[in-house]
C-alpha cells in the first residue's frame, strides 16, 4: 500500500492511501477519496482545476508537456512546482509524496 498526504482545496490536511494503478490518475484519486470539485475537462490538461503544488517531488515528476504548461500558464497562481493532477499516473512515484490542491484562481 502507497500514500500521498494532500492539503485539500479548503486547507485540511488528508493521508490518502493507494494501490499502484489503482487509478489512472491522481485526479481520480483525489476526486475519489475527497469528493473535491476539480476536473471539469475529464483529465485532458485543458482546464486547469486540478491544479496542485508539489511539495516532495521525484524526478519524474519534473517532465510537463506542452499543453500542461500552456494550461499551467493561464493559472493566475503558477509555481516551479505546479502540476496539473490529471497528468500525474497513480503509480510508486508518488508514494510519500506531499501536495496542495490549488484548483482554478
Amino acid at each position: 500500500m502507497y500514500y500521498i498526504s494532500v492539503i485539500d482545496s479548503i486547507g485540511d490536511h488528508h493521508v490518502l492511501e493507494y494501490k499502484k494503478y489503482e487509478y489512472r490518475t491522481l485526479m481520480e484519486l483525489l476526486v475519489d477519496k475527497l469528493f473535491d470539485d476539480i476536473g471539469d475537462c475529464r483529465g485532458r490538461g485543458l482546464c486547469g482545476t486540478c491544479h496542485i503544488r508539489i511539495y516532495s517531488p521525484s524526478s519524474s515528476l519534473l517532465f510537463i508537456n506542452d499543453l500542461e504548461k500552456n494550461t499551467l500558464n493561464y493559472q493566475l497562481e503558477y509555481y516551479l512546482n505546479s502540476r496539473l493532477a490529471c497528468q500525474i499516473t497513480v503509480d510508486e512515484h508518488i508514494h510519500k509524496m506531499n501536495i496542495e490542491i490549488i484548483g482554478r484562481d
